[in-house]
This record gives structure tokens, sequence and C-alpha cells, in this order.
């Protein structure tokens, strides 16, 4: 059995999460203290159940080196060097969908799908 850390070669990314904690007098969300985590992000379109149950077109895959459970409210920051770009939408895409990965060991990493 290894541990996520055998794999921390293969993640030479970093990206930032932030799980959502509400809302606040205007009605905009609030975000919980961030933190940055190595991952891969892979560009990839790909298919995927999300999380209301149907089927949606991911454009990138995020492996992350951690297992954190991610919810659709939460956000996930990418570097403007992934992404190629300094647009919003591009360094904060909307999470479609998320599972956890298990082995023999217990849950050891996460994989989050971006729209």
């Amino acid at each position: 059995m290894r541990s996520i850390t055998a794999w921390a070669h293969m993640m030479p990314d970093s990206v930032t999460y932030e799980a959502r904690t509400g809302t606040d007098a205007y009605g905009d969300p609030t975000w919980g203290t961030a933190s940055t985590y190595r991952a891969r992000v892979v560009g990839e379109q790909k298919l995927i159940r999300g999380f209301s149950g149907l089927e949606v077109l991911a454009a990138q895959t995020v492996y992350l080196g951690t297992a954190i459970v991610v919810q659709p409210t939460d956000r996930i920051t990418l570097s403007t060097s992934i992404v190629a770009s300094t647009q919003a939408t591009a360094i904060q895409p909307p999470i479609l969908g998320a599972k956890r990965i298990p082995d023999q060991g217990g849950t050891h990493s996460s994989v989050v799908y971006l729209g």
C-alpha cells in the first residue's frame, strides 16, 4: 500500500481550495480559509455525471493530493500559468463533480471536475 506522497512527483501544479461557509448580509457567498494543495490539472474534455445527476462535459480534471470532500458550492482557484488566462471564469471555473479515491488503506486523494 502506497501513500499519496509516493505520487507527489506527478503533481506539479498547485490549486487553492476554499469551502463555502454561507452568505453575507448582501447575499454574496462567504468562503472559509484558503488552503493550497498539490495537484495535477489536466485540460481534457470528459463526459461525467455531475452533482445534479445529469451528464455534463467537464473541461478540466484536477487530481488533488489530499482527500478533502469537495462540494459544488466550493471554490477552486487555478494558477494563471495553468490556464494561460487572467479571466475569472478561467481561473475559478465552476465545480461540476468530484469524487474521492479509496484503496485498501482508505481514502487517499480527490478528483475534481471543472467546467
